[in-house]
Parts: C-alpha cells; structure tokens; sequence
C-alpha cells in the first residue's frame, strides 16, 4: 500500500504538483498528423490539467496553444484557422503557432498592443505520424525519446487512442500486471483458433507466476515466469519506460510489436496512444483491416465507438463505461470469458474504473504478483520527489538512446538466467526481429 501523501504525489499531475512538474519535462504524444489539416478545424486537446488547442496553420505548420483568448477568455477553439494563425470569433485576435499575437482588428491600425500580448504555447514535433509536445520550461527542448517506431515506416504501423475514465496510474498499471492475464481475459476453454494457444494453457495452469524486477536507465524492467511443462519456464519481459510509455511482450514467429503511452488528460481522466507495428514489413491489407477493427488495449471496436464530439479526444471515446457496466454478459462469464465482457480492453477498464476514479492505495493488500507494479510506483515517486525538491532531472530524457529496447518473451531453463539470455534480444536491432512462443 501507499502512504495518503505517496497517493497523492504519485497520481496528481496539474501545474505546480511534484508528478506534474515531472511530466512536463517529457515530450508527450497526444495528437496524430491526420487530425489537424492546414486551415483546418482546430482540436481540443487537454494535457496535464491544461485547455488547450490544436490547429495547423497555412503553411501546414502545427500549433498547440491556450484554449482561451488572453483578451477576454473566449474559446479560440471556435476561432477561425486562415493567413496563418487562428483568430478568436469574438474581436478578431488572431495568434499563430507560437503564440505571437499577429493580428488585432479591435485596435487602432497605429497602436502597438498586439507584440503586448501572447497567448501560452508549447513547442511541438511530428514523427511518424503523431504530434509531441513538450510542456517543460527548457528553452532548447530536449529531443523525443528513441522509440523504436519512430524510425518505422508508417506503412509498417497502425495507430489508434482511446480515452478512459480513471486516474492515468491505475490505467498504466495494467500493463505491468502479468498475472492478470490468467483472469481478466482468459476463455474458460481455451480456443482452438487463438494466435497464441499454447501460451493461454500456461496461464490457465499457472496463475500465480513468478516476478523479478529490475530498475533500467530508462525505467523498470519485470520480468515474470510461468511454468511451461517439460521443465521449462516461460519468460515474459515487460517494458516501463519513464514517465508513462509502455511495452508488453510478442507472440509468434516474427511478430508484430507494441507501444502505448498512457499519458494523463488530468487527475480524473488518461488517454492512451498505442500502436502495433512491424519492425521489418509493411502490412497486408487483411492485416491492416483485422487491426483496426479489432478492439486491444488502446483500440475500440466500431460498434463500441462513442458518437464524435467536440471534446477534447472526443473522437476516441467509448460507448461502454462502467454505468453499463461494460455489457458484461453473466450467461457468458459463466460458459465463455471469465470476466463476461467480451469488448478486450474493457475487461481492464472496468475493474480499473471501479477502483474509484483515482484508487484509495491505502487499502491496498499487495502480494508478490505485484512486484512490478511496486517497483514502477518507486521508480516515478523518487524521480518526482527528486526534481521538485533538488531540480534533479531525470538523466534518461537527454538521452533518448536508453530508449532502443524492446520486450521480450521465450522459453528458458530453469537454471537460465532470464537478463543474460534476453541482453540482445531486448536491444532494437531493425535487421532482427526474434521469435517468441504463441
């Protein structure tokens, strides 16, 4: 469990909070390429706490600013994108992509009022198809973390976000549980048809695996065994990496990859960006066409979809939430899917959700399975507590570097050791892309 104040620390994340002031020094992607288009409609967007819009000007340059006319408040998200920047409705103010108020009709044509007034902006990069932010007070940003994607094709990735209703932690966390997996998403026969067969009758006859947990340059590594028959043991290997990105473990000869970050809308909300990507090949339009159809973890199916909003993310809202009770089908828990809801990452969402907006940790009871989920907690608190009190900041963002890893998954001895035996495999090498058990 957590102290109330570790609680608080680890999960509040607006302006002048220790979390939140750590956040900002990262880059965060929340934006892709596709969403804003030159003169354009603008977005809403909310990172951190803040209001915020997005918009491309003229010149297809992207730019992220204060929801709210500095003049009197009014939405710019109403404004009119053109000539290079995006005038509020209401007097004409128009500012551009950095915020330099460039036009005030309201004013005299002689009175210089105009280089008086700015409205708060953040420096933006786009990389393979998404949009990053950067919403720390160094004047030279620091650059993107070394994400093995961002040097893919984008034929070679299929991308998409959705939005949940709880506090960002307790979304991410998922992510470093493995033994979940035995529950939340386990058919209670296993299928004939699955792409990874062989590996859901390990964690039907092994629920309770094995954690060991390392702390990386850029995170924290959890590693986690199951008992695979014929003394072997087989190995998953999650990765966290600061502050919020994560990578969970392939399947199959050749497999597609993951990323997703679960980046913090405010105390109460997160959107996670993910992605499935390829490191060698561009997909086959059958797989390009099951992929975005298919509901995953950051993905929800179409029939699942929320109707399209203003909002900010309102096009990645999902209709199923915990007031339905994410249509869990008792009939079906007790002849199909342990959990009863068939939607994938609403079997998570929603015992996330019931956790309570933002989870009491103070009541928790945490056992040897949670193992990851401790050493993250520490890794983020320590790092927080650091830049607040001392203005330590985190080595791993100057070095993107310590970012060219992957996960893992694979058979080992049980005399093997599971850090020597992945040290390469764990390393992005865009020539390799090694096999694992499915």
């Amino acid at each position: 469990m957590l102290s109330a104040t570790d609680n608080e620390l680890l999960t509040r994340v607006g302006v002048g909070t220790p979390m939140g002031k750590l956040m900002r020094q990262y880059w965060i992607p929340f934006l892709f390429s596709w969403e804003i288009e030159t003169d354009g409609s603008p977005e809403r967007v909310r990172l951190l706490g803040e209001d915020l819009v997005a918009f491309r000007d003229s010149s297809g340059k992207p730019g992220l600013i204060a929801e709210n006319c500095p003049h009197r408040g009014a939405s710019l998200y109403l404004g009119r994108n053109e000539q290079g920047g995006l005038a509020c409705i209401y007097h004409g103010w128009k500012f551009d992509v950095s915020g330099h108020c460039v036009d005030m009709p309201s004013e005299p044509a002689s009175s210089n009022f105009h280089e008086k007034v700015a409205d708060l902006s953040y420096p933006l990069i786009e990389k393979a198809g998404v949009v990053w932010a950067y919403m720390g007070a160094e004047k030279v940003p620091p650059p993107l973390p070394g994400l093995e994607w961002l040097d893919v094709p984008e034929d070679q990735i299929i991308a998409s976000k959705r939005v949940q209703y709880s506090n960002w932690v307790q979304a991410m966390e998922g992510d470093l549980d493995q033994s979940h997996l035995s529950f939340t998403h386990r058919f209670l026969q296993p299928k004939a048809d699955s792409i990874r067969k062989g590996v859901d009758v390990i964690r039907q006859n092994d629920t309770h695996p094995h954690f060991e947990v390392l702390e990386t340059d850029y995170g924290v590594l959890v590693g986690c065994s199951r008992e695979a028959g014929d003394g072997q043991k087989y190995w998953r290997l999650t990765q966290q990496m600061m502050p919020f990105h994560t990578i969970t473990p392939p399947y199959g000869d050749n497999p597609t990859r993951n990323w997703r970050a679960w980046v913090p809308i405010d105390d109460h909300n997160v959107f996670v960006i993910g992605l499935t990507f390829h490191p060698t090949r561009g997909f086959t339009d059958e797989e390009i066409n099951r992929l975005k159809g298919s509901a995953n973890v950051w993905t929800i199916s179409p029939e699942n979809r929320a109707p399209v909003t203003s909002a900010p993310f309102g096009r990645w809202r999902p209709a199923l939430t915990i007031e339905n009770d994410f249509h869990q089908d008792r009939e079906f828990q007790k002849t199909g899917l342990y959990s009863g809801i068939a939607e994938f990452w609403a079997q998570d969402a929603a015992p996330q959700l019931t956790m309570g907006v933002i989870c009491d940790r103070t009541k928790e009871h945490l056992g040897t399975s949670d193992a990851g989920i401790i050493g993250v907690r520490r890794r983020l608190l320590a790092a927080a507590r650091k830049f607040s009190n001392d203005g330590v900041t985190p080595p791993e963002i100057s070095h993107p570097e310590v970012y060219q890893v992957r996960a893992d998954a694979l058979f080992l001895n049980p005399d093997e050791s599971w850090v020597d035996k992945t040290t390469q495999r764990r390393k992005v090498n865009a020539a390799v892309n090694p096999d694992s058990p499915k």
